[in-house]
C-alpha cells in the first residue's frame, strides 16, 4: 500500500463564470490583477492565474505562483504566500526535483509556524516527511511523522492520526523492523474502526497482511487478507482492491496453493483491466507465469510472461519521455530564471542612474538614516528572538538524540539476547525433533530458552523472569549466565539441584549489586534432564509445569509453588524432583505464562490452560514445525487486535 500524501489546498476566487472557455478564464484573471488596487486581490490573482496555465505553460505557473508568493510575504498575507510557495512544490515534485520540493514544503513550514496554525503544520510535517523518504533520509522522515503525529494528538484529530500511524508503519516495515511496524499498523487499526473509516480500516488490515507476509508467517497473513477481503463491496478505490486480491494471489502461490493463486490472479487482472493499471496488470502477467510454470503449462507461462515483458517495456518507453519532458522543462525553467536575474540587474542600473541630484541625495540619506535604526532595532529583537530559538533546537536535538541513543541501546540489547540463545540447528541435532516459539511483548524479552549438554545428559529450561522489556532483559541475561556457571563450571546436573543452587546466586547477586529492593524481582522456570543411557527425564519446576505426552495421553507434571530468586524467600530453598521413563516419540513441552494468559477471543478473556491443553492434544500427533505453525496462528486470532500480555515461550521436543 502507498504512502498516503496530503496537500494544502484553498479556495478560488469566485471571478470563473461556469462554462467559461480556458482563454476565457485567463482573460478574466489577468484583467483582475492588471486593474485592481488591492495587492491581496492581486497575489490570490497571481495565485490563480498560476494554477490555470499549469498544464500548458509551467514557466508560467512558476513565475506567476512566485508573484503571488512574494507580495503576499510583502503584504503581510501570509496564508496566499503559503498556498503559492505550496503550489511551487507540488509543481517541482512533479518535475522530479525533490529538494526544491523540500525547500518550498520548509517555506510553508516556516510561515504556519509563525502564525501558529497548527492544523497546517501538520500536514506540512506529513509532507515533508514523504520527500525525505524518496530522497532517501529516512531517519529524517520518521522525526516529522513523529512531529506530525504528536501535533495531531494534541489536538484530537483522530483521522490525521491513523494516516501518520500507517505512514510510520510504514517506513518500519521497510526498514524491515517488523515488530515497530506492527505496532503502529495496530494503533492506526483501532483508530480507523472507532472513526468507521471503511477505506482506512481496509488500508490497515492489507498492511498488517503485507508485514506478516514480508515475515514468511503465511497463516497470519491470509487472517488479515481474508478480514480486507471481507470489505471488498464496501471499497470504491478499484487500484486498491486489486492489489489486495494480487498479493491473496501471491500468498497462495508461496503455500503451493497454485489451483487458487490462478483463480486470484485472473480475479485481480481482470479489476487491473479495468483500470488500465498498468503496474498491477505487469505484476499480475509475471505471477500467472510463475504458476502456470508450476502447474506444467509452459504454454501459458510463456504467453503471460511475454505479456509481462512487453507491459515492462511499454511503461519503460513512457517513464523515459516524462524524464525527458521534466529535463525540458528542468532546462526552460533555468533559462527563465536567468533571464529574471538579468532584467532585475538592468533595473537595478537605471535606478541608479536617477539618482544624480542632490535633494535625491538628501532624501536618500534621511531614509538611510531611519532604515538604519530600524534595522538596529530589528536586529536586536532578531538576536534575542534566534537565541531563544537556538536554545530550543539545541534542546529538541539533544531529546530527539537521547531518545535515538535509547532505542539504539535497546536494539543492541535484543542483539545480544538472540546471540546467547541456543541456534535450533543444536536442538534437531540432539532431538528427533524440536521447535521453539518465542514472541516477545516489548523489543527486548524476559522468557529466554536454555539448552547444555555434557556428556549423557542433556538439559533444556523455559525461563520466565519478572517483568517484561528492559527490566526483564536484564534477569534474562543474568539467568542465562548464571545457569552456564552452575552446569559447566560447578557440574551440577540434577534439575533440583540446579534450581536450589540458581536460587541462591540470584538473590546473592540482586543483593551484592544493591538491585534487590521491595520489587519482586525473579525467574519462574521448568527445566529438565534428559539422560540419553537410561533413557530416564528428570523434571523440577519454579512456578511452571511440563507437559508430557506419551502417544496421545497427556500427563501434567506440576512444578513446585515458588520461584527462583523472590522478595518471600527460605535461606535454604529446595525444588522437588520428578523422574519419568521415555519412550520412543514421547513429547515433551516446557512453556511460560504468556501463552496462557493473553487475553482474546469474542468476549475477550484470557486463552488459559484448558484451551492450551486442548490445542495440544489436537496437534500432538501432527510433525512439530507443523504443530508450530498451527500454535502460532491460533495464538494470532485469539489476540485479534489486542495488546500483547506478556512475553511468550513454547519449547516442544520429541525423544
Amino acid at each position: 500500500m502507498k504512502y498516503s500524501f496530503i496537500f494544502l489546498t484553498f479556495l478560488l476566487i469566485p471571478v470563473l463564470g461556469h462554462g467559461q472557455s480556458k482563454q476565457t478564464t485567463l482573460d478574466s484573471i489577468e484583467a483582475v490583477f492588471t486593474t485592481t488596487k488591492d495587492d491581496s486581490i492581486r497575489a490570490e490573482a497571481y495565485y490563480q492565474y498560476a494554477k490555470a496555465v499549469q498544464g500548458e505553460d509551467i514557466n508560467a505557473a512558476i513565475e506567476y505562483s512566485s508573484k503571488s508568493a512574494e507580495l503576499g510575504l510583502e503584504i503581510g498575507a501570509s496564508r496566499i504566500a503559503a498556498g503559492a510557495y505550496n503550489f511551487l512544490g507540488i509543481v517541482y515534485f512533479g518535475l522530479g526535483d525533490y529538494e526544491k520540493t523540500l525547500n518550498y514544503f520548509y517555506d510553508v513550514l516556516n510561515i504556519y509556524e509563525q502564525i501558529q496554525d497548527s492544523v497546517q503544520i501538520a500536514k506540512i510535517y506529513n509532507n515533508v516527511g514523504l520527500i525525505l523518504i524518496d530522497l532517501g533520509r529516512v531517519e529524517e522522515s520518521i522525526e516529522y511523522y513523529e512531529k506530525s503525529l504528536k501535533i495531531k494528538r494534541n489536538r484530537g484529530d483522530k483521522l490525521g492520526v491513523a494516516n501518520t500511524l500507517s505512514n510510520l508503519g510504514l517506513v518500519q516495515s521497510d526498514l524491515g523492523n517488523y515488530d515497530i511496524a506492527h505496532d503502529y499498523f495496530m494503533q492506526s487499526l483501532r483508530v480507523d474502526q472507532n472513526l468507521g473509516q471503511t477505506i482506512g480500516t481496509f488500508k490497515d488490515l492489507s498492511n498488517l497482511a503485507d508485514n506478516y507476509l514480508n515475515r514468511n508467517m503465511y497463516d497470519s497473513a491470509e487472517y488479515y487478507y481474508s478480514r480486507a477481503m471481507s470489505m471488498m463491496d464496501d471499497i470504491d478505490e478499484q487500484y486498491n482492491k486489486s492489489e489486495l486480491v494480487r498479493r491473496i494471489g501471491r500468498l497462495n502461490f508461496l503455500n503451493g496453493e497454485y489451483e487458487r493463486a490462478l483463480e486470484k490472479y485472473q480475479m485481480a487482472l481482470g479489476m487491473a483491466e479495468e483500470i488500465n493499471a498498468k503496474t498491477l496488470l505487469g505484476k499480475n502477467y509475471l505471477g500467472l507465469s510463475e504458476v502456470y510454470k508450476q502447474l506444467g503449462d509452459f504454454k501459458m507461462a510463456l504467453e503471460y510472461y511475454e505479456k509481462y515483458t512487453a507491459i515492462n517495456e511499454q511503461q519503460f518507453s513512457e517513464e523515459q519521455a516524462q524524464k525527458l519532458a521534466q529535463i525540458e522543462n528542468n532546462y526552460q525553467i533555468k533559462q527563465r530564471e536567468n533571464k529574471i536575474q538579468l532584467l532585475n540587474k538592468e533595473s537595478e542600473i537605471k535606478d541608479l542612474k536617477l539618482s544624480n541630484t542632490q535633494m535625491v541625495i538628501y532624501w536618500l540619506a534621511g531614509i538611510v538614516l531611519l532604515i538604519s535604526v530600524i534595522i538596529i532595532l530589528q536586529i536586536r529583537k532578531n538576536n534575542y528572538k534566534t537565541k531563544a530559538n537556538n536554545l530550543l533546537r539545541v534542546q529538541n536535538e539533544e531529546i530527539v538524540e537521547k531518545n535515538r541513543n535509547i532505542m539504539d541501546s535497546i536494539l543492541c540489547a535484543k542483539n545480544i539476547q538472540q546471540a546467547i540463545l541456543p541456534e535450533d540447528e543444536k536442538l534437531n541435532s540432539v532431538f528427533k525433533e524440536a521447535f521453539v516459539m518465542a514472541r516477545a511483548r516489548d523489543v527486548v524479552s524476559g522468557d529466554f530458552y536454555w539448552f547444555a549438554e555434557k556428556g549423557d545428559k542433556v538439559l533444556i529450561a523455559a525461563v520466565d523472569c519478572t517483568g517484561h522489556g528492559v527490566p526483564a532483559a536484564f534477569l534474562n541475561v543474568m539467568g542465562n549466565s548464571l545457569l552456564n556457571q552452575i552446569v559447566y563450571e560447578a557440574n551440577v546436573l540434577n534439575p533440583g539441584e540446579v534450581l536450589t543452587e540458581l536460587n541462591k546466586r540470584v538473590l546473592r547477586s540482586l543483593k551484592s549489586n544493591k538491585l534487590y529492593t521491595q520489587v519482586d524481582d525473579g525467574m519462574d522456570i521448568g527445566i529438565c534432564m534428559m539422560d540419553r543411557n537410561t533413557k530416564k527425564l528428570t523434571f523440577a519446576g519454579a512456578k511452571r509445569p511440563m507437559y508430557f505426552f506419551h502417544g496421545s495421553e497427556l500427563n501434567v507434571v506440576k512444578g513446585d509453588h515458588y520461584p527462583v530468586g523472590g522478595v518471600l524467600f527460605e535461606a535454604e530453598r529446595h525444588y522437588q524432583e520428578h523422574e519419568l521413563a521415555l519412550q520412543p516419540n514421547d513429547l515433551v513441552y516446557l512453556f511460560t505464562d504468556g501463552l496462557v494468559d493473553q487475553f482474546g477471543g469474542s468476549e475477550n478473556k484470557k486463552f488459559m490452560y484448558f484451551r492450551f491443553k486442548k490445542l495440544l492434544k489436537d496437534v500432538c500427533e501432527k510433525p512439530l514445525n507443523e504443530q508450530k505453525r498451527i500454535i502460532e496462528s491460533e495464538l494470532v486470532k485469539w489476540q485479534g487486535e489486542n495488546e500483547q500480555t506478556d512475553d511468550m515461550l513454547l519449547i516442544g521436543v520429541r525423544v
